[in-house]
């Protein structure tokens, strides 16, 4: 994938002197660097049950939800200041 990054221009003098030095490309320094960075980063991302609101029925199955429903449902919930 092509990305388009900012660097400082001392930063990037650097770089490329570095990799020129280890006999690499500028695109592979970079790879490794970035991919240093991400296998000592302590960031999960883990996932979790959601819970969605309910829609309370006296038949169950028997409510139609529409989004103008639910709109109006969220919009009661917002203001419900009983909780």
């Amino acid at each position: 994938m092509r990305a388009t990054i900012d660097l400082p221009d001392t930063l990037f003098r650097r770089a490329k002197a570095v990799s020129s030095l280890q006999g690499t490309t500028l695109k592979e320094f970079i790879t490794r660097a970035v991919e240093h960075e991400l296998a000592g980063s302590a960031v999960r991302i883990e996932s979790r049950r959601v819970e969605f609101p309910l829609v309370h029925s006296k038949r169950p199955g028997s409510v139609r939800v529409t989004p103008d429903r639910i709109a109006a449902l969220l919009e009661h919930e917002d203001f419900d200041v009983s909780s």
